[in-house]
């Protein structure tokens, strides 16, 4: 007897039990039959797509749930004190650095305030406030090893360089070569170049005098910098190509466009895929998404080229038994070294020029742009220093005062340290991790791995050591310059990672302070900038003042 088909019943639910031998079955059907049934298979898995989003929302939700549990009790730092909210994910953090624009620092501020010295800023990271132990943080290779947190290098393609090298000892292999251009000796032997880029910007300024043109002087500032920073790395001699070259001063190299295109780089292809993901899209793209990263592009091409150049001439001097009489620019020294053959490719010592760019040319423009500005509001400041500078800037430009003599101006070298304390350097906290050993802070046992910092905001702000820490007040470091003073001003870092370039900030920020407002010196005044134009509001890794800046300008009777 045939047995009816329509009497087979299916128990409920065994559709939806077995998604997959429905689409399975529907397949051997299409073969048997020979035609068709394409439009059955669709129809299985539109019905089942609800059902496989519900189990992996169902499972992120969960996942999610145990991942907040685990930070919240059971992570070896749920001994430490801090917030709930910030404790358990992310979000926070990105919330205030992302969508609120370099805010999360001063939440951390409002944290300190409420939960002590110590605390839990996000599920893996310690932020501690307390001058007495930023020693303890950041120290030199003598004392422990220290490594760098890597969440600064994902999603942003510069980890090839020394300064986002994670490990302890690759680090120090790849800074040590850096380290002779940027010694007070290396510094001293480029006095000449200094002063000739010094001079270049204020035959720009006069050139434009009984105009009555209105300039961006951060512009100004960055291209100077950054143009010191290519002719210590590159040294192309092609002067048609250099920032102060623009009729604009080229603005893309303007201070607040460097942080501003490594926040977006940092944060938002990290937060959004968790991983490398960015290293693997296409420039083109990258460059359209994130449009103030093509002058770092544009430099690191200018950098392939030239190492490759100096790696041809190493050849061919090795070839031909003569010498290589080309200037030894830092690259070209880099890549003729003695250094393993992975340290010196092309394409990591690029990612070196690129970091040297930013970080030579950001926080020292913005620094020169910060005390002009204060220089420039207040007439009394601006004939103390005039007086200051007479003797020693008689001569310029055919006597160039050196480093050591500008050093030793009083009323000079305060306002570029009140200057350095109100700008911070760098502002955003620099996370150091202890690889090898725990650290004690007081009552509490850091364990290794765990990434903790500082940040010189915190330092500098200190009232103990700067009363009014708020105020522009440059007199502070011509009294009486207290031991808590120098604990507490940090704007170069320290320890093994410290700023490399602190030495040529030093002395580009003296040359040219002294080269624009000596007397007789090229004539501008300040054109409608205030405080609110130079003052920190936002952390991109360096402060910015509002995002509305106008920048400072100054006007060219």
């Amino acid at each position: 007897m045939e047995l009816n088909r329509e009497t087979v019943t299916k128990p409920p639910g065994a559709r939806l039990a077995v998604p997959f031998l429905q689409i399975k079955r529907s397949k051997v059907l299409t073969a048997e039959t020979g035609f068709g049934r394409r439009d059955d298979t669709m129809d299985n898995i539109a019905l089942n797509l609800p059902f496989t989003l519900t189990i992996l929302a169902g499972s992120y939700i969960l996942y999610s749930l145990g991942l907040i549990i685990y930070n919240l009790y059971f992570s070896p730092l749920s001994k430490f004190p801090g917030s709930k909210w910030v404790i358990a994910t992310y979000w926070p953090e990105f919330y205030y650095d992302w969508w609120c624009n370099g805010k999360y620092l001063f939440e951390i501020e409002k944290m300190h305030d409420k939960y002590g010295p110590i605390i839990r800023i996000n599920p893996e990271e310690l932020s501690i406030r307390d001058p007495d132990f930023y020693n303890e943080i950041y120290v030199t290779e003598s004392k422990r090893r220290t490594s760098h947190y890597d969440v600064f290098c994902k999603g942003i393609d510069f980890d090839g360089s020394h300064l986002l090298t994670v490990d302890h000892d690759l680090h120090r292999r790849r800074r040590k070569p850096l380290e002779p251009f940027f010694s007070r000796q290396g510094i001293m032997r480029l006095q000449d170049m200094l002063a000739e880029v010094a001079l270049k910007l204020e035959s720009r300024i006069r050139a434009l005098e009984g105009t009555n043109t209105v300039i961006r002087l951060d512009h100004a500032f960055s291209a100077f910098s950054g143009d010191i920073i290519g002719k210590i790395c590159l040294d192309s001699g092609d002067e048609s190509k250099t920032f102060l070259s623009h009729p604009t001063f080229n603005p893309e190299c303007e201070s607040n466009s460097i942080p501003l295109w490594l926040l977006e780089a940092e944060n938002k292809p990290n937060f959004l895929t968790g991983s490398r993901v960015v290293s693997f899209i296409p420039e083109s793209i990258l460059l359209r998404a994130f449009p103030r990263g093509q002058m770092f592009n544009n430099f690191k091409e200018v950098a392939k080229q030239h190492i490759y150049r100096a790696l041809k001439d190493t050849e061919e001097s090795k070839r031909t038994g003569k010498e290589d009489t080309h200037h030894a620019s830092l690259f070209h020294y880099i890549a003729t070294s003695d250094m393993p053959e992975s340290e010196r490719s092309p394409e990591r010592l690029a990612k070196e020029a690129q970091v040297l760019l930013g970080g030579g040319t950001a926080s020292t423009a913005r620094t020169i742009g910060f005390t002009s500005f204060y220089i420039m509001s207040n007439s009394n400041i601006r004939s103390r220093l005039e007086d200051e500078l007479r003797d020693v800037m008689a001569g310029w430009p055919q006597r160039v005062p050196s480093w050591a003599e500008l050093e030793k101006l009083p009323f000079l070298q305060a306002l570029i340290k009140e200057s350095l304390r109100l700008s911070y350097g760098v502002m955003h906290r620099l996370p150091r991790i202890s690889p090898d050993v725990p650290i004690q802070y007081k009552q509490y046992t850091i364990p290794p791995g765990v990434p903790v910092g500082m940040s010189a905001y915190f330092m500098h702000s200190n009232p103990k050591a700067f009363p009014e820490p708020d105020k522009y007040i440059p007199d502070r470091w011509l009294g009486k310059v207290t031991p808590e003073m120098h604990r507490s001003y940090v704007p170069f870092t320290r320890g093994s990672r410290n700023c490399l370039g602190m030495n040529l900030a030093m002395s580009e920020m003296s040359l040219i302070l002294a080269v624009l407002f000596r007397p007789n010196g090229p004539k501008f005044e300040l054109f409608e900038t205030d405080e609110s134009d130079v003052k920190q509001a936002h952390d991109f890794l360096i402060p910015l003042p509002k995002i509305e800046t106008k920048g400072v300008r100054a006007i060219i009777p």
